[in-house]
């Protein structure tokens, strides 16, 4: 490491003499652990000498698992693929390896996944989070907020029209919930910390909420007690009577597990995911429809899905840097290696990162449109800081008190704002 505590690496030696094994650190299940498996057997075709063994932990565990193995100094594994938002944390404890130098050694590859992942998303990946900051990890996998609704009920029910705003949010919801009936109108991930703080922000955000006043010297002043933030709450409120019994202890696996069920039958801010779309794990397929996350019904109101997606990392402590590097590579490359890697990594329940793979598998995947849709107005989960991940968690357990009774819509934003100030002054 530099005397500043950056990761260096030495110089990438050719694809030839990639050989070893290289574990991989992931979350379990579709999306993450299965596209991975889907292109293994055409990497292991091309690099027989390379094994690579994947290693899941369930998805809500991740993030805080990733950052214990981290700050470790472990060299058990040579892949991380994680969320974005832990960019800033993993390379503030000098735990990322500056990929340009293997970039670099392929520069038609390199032009070739520029210009194909948009920037919001490749910047996500570099420190600073701008098109100057250093490269620090790749992405086979893109992600927005999506609203996903049954088509046959809102049909039935003579709902026209995907509601626009949160007032017509509310009524739908209201319609759509028959408890006898174990029908439920309204599901989201509000599991208290991590996943409540993400959509306290997303509600926030389609107020026309921030974060902060401005990302910059002289700015950083939290921006929840608003009326952007008094606004999400009562919002959220007035939806929970609706709610699918898991919502309040639900991440994304509950959340897709109730809509595959079909107990929930409207999600209006939910992460995109091929489980929905797919008839090998809901009969419900053909009858879920993808549009665009609500707006505030404010003049500030907008349409601002949170982006999401993972990154492959290679920790600074990985003894098989060259093999990692081919096993990140491969699963980035899409069609510009192997017209086999796009399609097995979308078949095997993939997100792709890649506007070309979006267009090309819509077929496979509808919901792909949706997308592509939201990538041009999605705005960052999280504030790309190294305290992001706390900072959302804290955020989080003060909206769970709020929804629960346990502090008013006037307090909570608060003590939002003071848990926010008290993280940043300690960072």
């Amino acid at each position: 490491a530099t005397a500043c505590g950056l990761a260096t690496t030495s110089s990438p030696s050719t694809a030839k003499a990639a050989t070893g094994s290289v574990n991989v650190f992931c979350s379990a299940g579709q999306r993450w652990e299965l596209p991975q498996r889907g292109v293994l057997p055409l990497f292991q075709q091309k690099f027989p000498a390379i094994t690579v063994n994947i290693q899941p932990v369930p998805h809500d565990e991740a993030t805080t698992k990733v950052q214990v193995a981290m700050s470790s100094h472990t060299s058990q594994f040579d892949v991380v693929f994680t969320d974005y938002g832990d960019t800033p944390a993993l390379q503030k404890i000098g735990a990322l390896t500056n990929l340009q130098p293997y970039l670099d050694r392929d520069p038609a590859w390199r032009d070739d996944y520029f210009s194909d992942v948009p920037e919001a998303i490749t910047r996500l990946y570099r420190v600073p989070a701008n098109p100057k900051g250093a490269i620090y990890g790749l992405t086979a996998d893109g992600n927005s907020q999506l609203n996903y609704y049954r088509k046959d009920i809102f049909a039935k029910l003579g709902i026209n029209k995907v509601p626009e705003t949160w007032p017509d949010v509310i009524s739908a919801a209201q319609e759509l919930t028959s408890k006898a009936n174990n029908q439920y109108g309204f599901i989201t991930t509000m599991q208290r910390g991590l996943f409540a703080g993400l959509q306290m922000w997303a509600f926030m955000a389609s107020y026309g909420g921030k974060w902060f006043d401005k990302e910059e010297k002289g700015g950083w002043h939290p921006q929840f007690h608003t009326s952007a933030g008094t606004s999400a709450l009562e919002t959220i409120q007035k939806l929970m009577p609706y709610a699918h019994p898991v919502t309040l202890n639900a991440s994304d696996d509950q959340a897709n597990q109730a809509l595959a069920a079909g107990t929930a039958v409207y999600a209006p801010v939910e992460w995109g995911t091929a489980v929905l779309t797919s008839s090998k794990y809901t009969k419900f397929a053909d009858s879920i429809g993808v549009g665009t996350t609500p707006r505030g019904e404010n003049p500030a109101g907008a349409h601002k899905p949170l982006m999401g997606g993972l990154g492959f990392f290679i920790p600074t402590w990985s003894k098989n840097k060259d093999a990692a590097w081919e096993w990140i590579k491969w699963c980035a490359s899409g069609d510009k290696t192997s017209t086999g890697i796009g399609k097995a990594w979308v078949e095997n329940t993939g997100q792709p990162a890649r506007v070309s793979l979006l267009k090309e598998y819509s077929n496979i995947q509808p919901y792909f449109e949706g997308l592509a849709a939201a990538f041009p107005t999605a705005i960052p989960s999280t504030p790309i800081l190294p305290e992001a991940i706390a900072l959302a968690i804290a955020v989080g357990n003060e909206t769970t008190e709020a929804i629960t009774g346990g502090q008013s819509n006037d307090a909570a934003p608060k003590t939002m704002d003071s848990a926010t100030n008290s993280i940043k002054q300690k960072g």
